[in-house]
């Protein structure tokens, strides 16, 4: 399609996280999946069985991310337009282990960092992971990655220690995940009351 800057509409702000990443992280057994399923026309890309006890969610099990390619294709065809628009990857720490290893397998290394600075792996299983998800939001998606947490300490130079609750993913998947989301946010139970705190990504 050719580029005319004289056709341009105005943007209009979605009322729905139609195009948004969101980032959900939390405990075992406090929600998450059920909160992310129920945006709007969600598929539940099912890296791990979490969805047994739900009922009527759409979901497709992803065990490599050969599959995820084969997703992505699926996902630009008008007729799957019309069925879903948000995107649910559940969980992204084990999305990332599938990433990591289809690279590795490109390479014919074992792990992502054998062959140093010649392979550049870290580099390539980054932006495999920001082009196949950028191109989710570029067809109109939103994606909601979910992840478990962990309390992690953290001791600064200049200050004193202190722990805080992270997503357990990677360090680095974490911050390309931070970097690539609209809106993050911490949910939990307490009790039988279930509260989502939001944080800035």
């Amino acid at each position: 399609m050719a580029i005319n800057l004289l056709n341009l509409t105005p943007n209009k702000v979605s009322r729905d996280l139609s195009g948004y990443i969101t980032y959900i992280y939390g405990p075992g057994g406090a929600g998450k999946t059920t909160f992310g399923v129920q945006a709007p026309g969600s598929l539940l890309l099912a890296f791990e069985r979490g969805y047994n006890a739900l009922p009527g969610v759409l979901a497709q099990d992803i065990t490599t991310w050969g599959q995820m390619k084969e997703v992505l294709r699926e996902l630009k065809k008008p007729e799957v337009k019309a069925v879903y628009q948000s995107i649910i990857i559940d969980t992204a720490d084990l999305a990332a282990d599938a990433c990591q290893k289809y690279i590795c397998n490109q390479l014919g290394i074992e792990n992502i960092g054998d062959g140093g600075w010649s392979t550049n792996g870290w580099a390539k299983v980054k932006r495999e992971w920001e082009q196949t998800f950028r191109a989710i939001t570029m067809d109109g998606y939103a994606v909601v990655f979910i992840s478990h947490s962990k309390d992690k300490t953290f001791k600064p130079k200049n200050g004193n220690e202190y722990n805080q609750i992270v997503p357990s993913c990677s360090t680095a998947y974490n911050e390309i995940i931070k970097n690539m989301a609209d809106i993050m946010g911490y949910i939990d139970v307490n009790g039988s009351e279930r509260k989502l705190v939001l944080r800035s990504p």
